[in-house]
């Protein structure tokens, strides 16, 4: 049995997709960027893997490389897409941390529980039915 291919955009209504691509046709207008290709395609390489997209990655390397980015300009790309993931889990992180006071009431101070508190309770996580 043949595999199905995934048909982009099928199921987007027609007047969603004329302004997606005539967003995009402007986005790669070259009369009015003040970017140039590879920098737009660099840019690109980095938000697809920030946004999980596999197509527009492997999209946008091809691109970036047509308009003449070496294999360290595409590195280095990648690379500020790693640092910007990590950087946001931190952020993430200290978001939670910073909510819950966990560091505080888990390791530091008192940290100790009751015998019959949870961590979850000391932690001051609501309890789910």
């Amino acid at each position: 049995m043949p595999k199905k291919r995934m048909q982009s955009y099928e199921m987007i209504p027609e007047r969603f997709k004329e302004r997606y691509f005539t967003f995009y046709q402007e986005l790669y207008n070259d009369e009015h960027s003040v970017l140039d290709l590879k920098t737009k395609e660099l840019i690109a390489i980095a938000a697809s893997l920030a946004a999980g997209c596999h197509g527009c990655f492997k999209g946008h390397v091809i691109k970036a490389a047509r308009n003449g980015a070496t294999r360290e300009e595409v590195g280095e790309a990648i690379a500020v897409a790693i640092a910007i993931n990590g950087a946001a889990i931190v952020d993430r992180t200290d978001i939670a941390n910073f909510d819950f006071d966990l560091v505080k009431k888990l390791w530091e101070g008192n940290g100790k529980m009751e015998e019959d508190e949870t961590i979850e309770e000391l932690a001051g996580v609501p309890k789910h039915a």
